[in-house]
């Protein structure tokens, strides 16, 4: 079970602890932690609580940190070999199509450095209100912040403009011949949603392994 990692402190613990009793209620010795798919080599800032667990005789294995902050996969080494795109220009790439952006929102990003925030849009330019992980951009020497289903106010790290859905399932860890389908917002939405591929087969070898060790 993958869920998002405020889930373990939430009520006190008391939600994580319920679904643990739950769990065992149904036979099942469980175990949970909070894990970093960064540390996992997928080029992401993306904490989750994982659960795992088991009816039969094996110990419940959690997958070891591959990556440290020294060396983890960043942004640009996901997205650098992608034809560059002005905004709401598109290319042979499948999902590679660059949302159309406003002239004033062209202007406010313009001003917006490499791994900077809407403090460095002027003054009288910069938004007043809304969420803070807004109008930043990305920082080519880190790894991604979290994916969501919503990620139109954040600029790519170099062009003036938000990333793709091709770039969006890249920081996810999804290979090229994964294709999104639906409106633009739903195929973001569905990218937002999922668990990084790279990550989620790493937990599939550690169930692989407690089954072959039961």
């Amino acid at each position: 079970m993958e869920n998002v990692a405020r889930l373990y402190t939430h009520n006190k613990g008391q939600t994580r602890e319920e679904i643990l009793k739950t769990f065992a209620e149904l036979g099942y010795k469980t175990e949970c932690k909070v894990l970093n798919t960064a540390d996992y080599g997928v080029p992401q800032i993306r904490s989750r609580i994982i659960f795992i667990g088991t009816h039969l005789n094996s110990k419940i294995l959690f997958p070891k940190a591959e990556f440290t902050k020294e060396n983890y996969r960043t942004i640009k080494d996901a997205l650098g070999d992608l034809p560059i795109l002005n905004s709401g220009e598109s290319s042979s790439i499948p999902n590679h199509v660059a949302m159309k952006h406003s002239e004033q929102m062209l202007r406010k990003m313009s001003y917006v450095k490499d791994g900077g925030t809407k403090e460095d849009i002027p003054a009288n330019l910069r938004p007043q209100k809304g969420d803070a992980r807004k109008y930043i951009r990305y920082d080519s020497h880190k790894p991604s912040v979290c994916v969501t289903g919503d990620m139109r106010k954040i600029f790519h790290y170099s062009q003036n403009r938000a990333l793709t859905v091709r770039e969006l399932a890249r920081i996810q860890s999804f290979p090229d011949d994964f294709i999104f389908e639906g409106s633009s917002i739903s195929q973001q939405q569905q990218v937002g949603n999922s668990v990084p591929p790279l990550f989620a087969g790493i937990l599939a070898e550690c169930v692989e392994e407690m089954l072959e060790n039961a």
